[in-house]
């Protein structure tokens, strides 16, 4: 099934500019740019309505504060800043500062707690820090695990029902699940996960797995050890390999989690043939969906972001400079949702649209 192309922009950004992820908050959309470069766009239209120049030095990082009113942003400059949209944007509304100037590559929020995760400047352990701010006391972060990771942090997580679990992942090919409430590291660290190379992206995929995307594409499940409340035995690993092989093709973007979603998306692309493509992961093994393909993509260039909108509507941004919005439906309107789970209401409702709708007679 073939998504259509509804609107593009480049957001008024130089001709070598990258984009490299999306946001949005309530109405408001958010992208950030290898210009350093903060910038907000509107729907349908995917025009500018607000830019803040050098938000950063080394602009990192663009997620969604857990209230889902403010966008918060990182660098490599060391410092994570709050925006509200809702102003003009000129300024950051809250600054947190790490304590060693390291540059900050991954951030997460979950309440009134902001984690943030470091670059790695090859000095061995200690070098990386998972960090945990309150914004409530925002002078100095409250939790600092600094011996768990050796490298990068590329995936900072909280737990979507227990707000103490933390997880963190990085390109010395760990993942981390943290008790956030325990202060000293040793104690606080629950649960060690080895993929085996760089992680690319981890998340908590249900209450009790976790998925890890290598950057050599290969993707697991798995089973945690505690839930925070009991010890309890982990559901089994699934080692789904390579998914260049699977899904024909050269690279995955990451895997998309709303609420609005029946599960899990994943979002791979293809440079050559010009294609994004979505598959639906369905529960309990994590079987592969029906393929919806975005057309002509982002060009060979890299997809780097995708936000779902809502279940029929999606965003992508790329290496190409561009922002683009997609009507997933067959139909190409926005009604629809092509990516509802095999078997339910919606999919037979969309079947029975689509055989109507292409019934020559």
């Amino acid at each position: 099934m073939a998504a259509k192309q509804l609107a593009s922009s480049t957001l008024g950004s130089p001709s070598d500019t990258y984009f490299f992820t999306l946001a949005k908050t309530g109405q408001h959309f958010a992208t950030i740019g290898s210009d350093d470069s903060l910038r907000l766009f509107d729907l349908p239209t995917v025009q500018l309505t607000n830019e803040v120049k050098g938000a950063h030095g080394g602009l990192a990082c663009l997620t969604t504060s857990a209230e889902g009113t403010t966008f918060v942003t990182a660098g490599r400059d060391g410092r994570v800043r709050i925006w509200d949209p809702r102003t003009a944007v000129r300024l950051p509304t809250l600054e947190l500062l790490e304590p060693k100037s390291a540059g900050i590559s991954a951030v997460a929020c979950a309440g009134n707690f902001i984690a943030a995760g470091t670059e790695s400047t090859k000095e061995g352990l200690g070098d990386v820090s998972v960090l945990v701010y309150d914004t409530r006391s925002p002078a100095l972060p409250m939790r600092s695990y600094a011996e768990s990771h050796t490298d990068t942090i590329t995936q900072l997580a909280w737990h979507p029902t227990q707000s103490n679990l933390l997880l963190s992942g990085s390109t010395d090919g760990l993942v981390s699940i943290f008790d956030a409430n325990v202060q000293e590291e040793e104690d606080a660290l629950m649960q060690v996960l080895n993929p085996r190379s760089a992680v690319h992206r981890a998340g908590f995929l249900t209450d009790d797995q976790v998925y890890t995307l290598s950057t050599d594409e290969q993707f697991s499940v798995y089973g945690l050890d505690k839930t925070g409340t009991a010890e309890e035995e982990p559901l089994p690993a699934h080692q789904f390999g390579d998914l260049r092989d699977k899904l024909d093709c050269m690279y995955v973007v990451n895997l998309a989690q709303e609420l609005f979603l029946p599960g899990p998306v994943l979002a791979f692309g293809h440079n050559v043939n010009h294609t994004l493509s979505l598959v639906p992961l369905h529960p309990p093994e994590w079987g592969l969906g029906s393929r919806v393909d975005l057309p002509g993509a982002h060009g060979e260039e890299v997809v780097r972001g995708l936000l779902f909108v809502d279940p029929s509507t999606a965003l992508t941004c790329g290496e190409d400079g561009h922002v683009r919005s997609w009507a997933l439906s067959p139909s190409g309107d926005g009604q629809g949702d092509v990516l509802a789970a095999p078997g339910s209401k919606k999919a037979k409702r969309n079947a029975k649209k689509g055989a109507e709708r292409f019934a020559p007679y």
